[in-house]
């Protein structure tokens, strides 16, 4: 029975350590889950902790970027603004002189304005779009002798209605000033001198021709501005030139989206010989050589200009030409350059020719030998104005007060009785020859030369340099 007690004691032992033991296990794996539990929330948090770290440290670069950019972009801004102001600041200006139709005198006896956007007068009146004003030697605003009107702020135009071009009636960028003399009025136009150049190179080139050439025209007529403005051999007159053929022509033809484009492209730039800017002379047409300055009886031709083959605008109708000239019209041109003269018995040609050019020309008058030795005055002389002038395509122009060029040769043409009664005048090129043909430059251009080359062809020793470091803006 004891035994018997015994066994069931040690069972309810065993049992109990059984039972015990597994509350023991169950207990450590409750407090085991929930340390495992705890740690995956503290991995979730450091976790999300993590990734709003990443998100902040991204949102900061993010944020630092396009301060960066915003900060670029103003220095570029501020930079762009500095480089834009001082380039206003040492933008060159140019007085030009604007002649009367015609282009016969510097005076004119009425002045008539249109507005053509808001401008200031300076007495202090304001003209609105639409106005006009008109002035004579009796207005009153110009009593001290002068008056200016400058544009607004919109750098509006003002149209000068009393005048007539070639392109109708011209409108001027920058100010105008009207002086007043005892000769009459004359008008003074102000402006930049790009500016000027988008009035002057379709004036002197079609804007239909190649890029290049018109660029090759920007450089020669921005060149041949820098040497009249730093001679301003029309100071007493408030200018530096005039819009004539004396100088460059000026308005003649409006301004053409090409020709600004040439202007812009070939900005500031001259031609230089020796760090000086040279005389570009440029003219329409060669006869198969271009010259030297000797036609004007240079006492030293210029080194950059030499006299180079040109065969590129061999095509162009005034290439060769022919006119026949009576002693009759012969007369009358020596009457208008000499006084006294009745009579033109004949003209002897010395020297020269179609190869050189004819670099003296005598007139046998009743009041002597009248000797021409200017490439001008034997133009002049031999001028063909009203008279019919054919072309080497067989086409017929009507001449002007000037020979098409001085490069040609004389034949008599006489009478039934053997009498002379004129001149058959066979010559080749349009213009004085020397410097660049634009037509060579067209046809140069034609064949893909570049601006450069085309000007290092006609231009000899020469290098391209900026204006500015030729001309002080604030003497300009």
């Amino acid at each position: 029975m004891k035994w018997k007690i015994l066994i069931i004691l040690a069972a309810l032992v065993g049992i109990l350590i059984v039972w015990c033991a597994g509350k023991a296990g169950e207990n450590g794996n409750t407090a085991e889950s929930e340390i495992l539990k705890e740690y995956a929330l503290k991995e979730n948090e450091w976790a999300s902790a993590a990734r709003a770290v990443s998100s902040l440290k991204d949102r900061l670069v993010e944020l630092a970027e396009n301060k960066m950019e915003e900060v670029t972009a103003a220095a570029e801004t501020a930079m762009e603004e500095e480089k834009t102001a001082k380039e206003e600041s040492r933008q060159l200006s140019i007085n030009v002189l604007i002649m009367d139709n015609g282009f016969h005198s510097y005076y004119h006896d009425r002045i008539t304005i249109e507005f053509l956007g808001s401008c200031q007068g300076s007495g202090g009146e304001t003209y609105q779009p639409g106005d006009v004003l008109e002035l004579t030697g009796d207005s009153a605003v110009l009593g001290e002798g002068s008056y200016s009107l400058s544009p607004g702020e919109e750098k509006a135009c003002m149209k000068v209605t009393s005048l007539s071009r070639g392109q109708g009636t011209p409108a001027y960028r920058g100010s105008l000033t009207i002086y007043k003399d005892e000769n009459g009025l004359r008008l003074v136009n102000t402006l930049p001198l790009e500016e000027y150049l988008y009035g002057v190179v379709p004036s002197e080139m079609p804007a239909s021709y190649p890029e290049e050439a018109l660029k090759a025209q920007a450089v020669c007529a921005r060149t041949y501005a820098c040497v009249q403005m730093m001679n301003s051999s029309l100071e007493d007159l408030g200018a530096q030139v005039d819009d004539s053929v004396s100088y460059q022509v000026y308005q003649n033809s409006g301004e053409a989206e090409a020709a600004s484009q040439a202007v812009q492209a070939t900005a500031g730039e001259i031609l230089l010989n020796n760090g000086s800017p040279i005389n570009a002379y440029y003219f329409s047409t060669s006869h198969g050589r271009t010259s030297t300055d000797q036609v004007w009886a240079a006492s030293a031709p210029s080194a950059y200009l030499q006299s180079v083959e040109c065969t590129y605008d061999s095509q162009e109708p005034w290439y060769q030409w022919e006119v026949d000239i009576s002693l009759g019209k012969l007369l009358e041109n020596m009457q208008g350059m000499f006084e006294g003269i009745t009579s033109v018995s004949g003209v002897e040609m010395v020297g020269g020719g179609t190869e050189n050019g004819v670099l003296k020309l005598v007139v046998h008058t009743d009041q002597g030998d009248q000797e021409l030795h200017s490439e001008y005055d034997i133009r002049t002389a031999l001028a063909p104005e009203g008279l019919s002038i054919t072309r080497q395509d067989g086409s017929q122009v009507m001449g002007s007060s000037l020979l098409p060029s001085a490069y040609f040769t004389l034949e008599e043409i006489r009478n039934d009785q053997g009498e002379l009664t004129g001149y058959k005048v066979e010559g080749g090129g349009y213009g004085h020859g020397v410097g660049m043909s634009q037509n060579g430059a067209k046809g140069m251009a034609d064949t893909g030369k570049n601006y450069q080359e085309i000007l290092t062809y006609f231009y000899k020793d020469v290098e391209i340099g900026n204006i500015n470091d030729v001309v002080n803006p604030e003497e300009s």
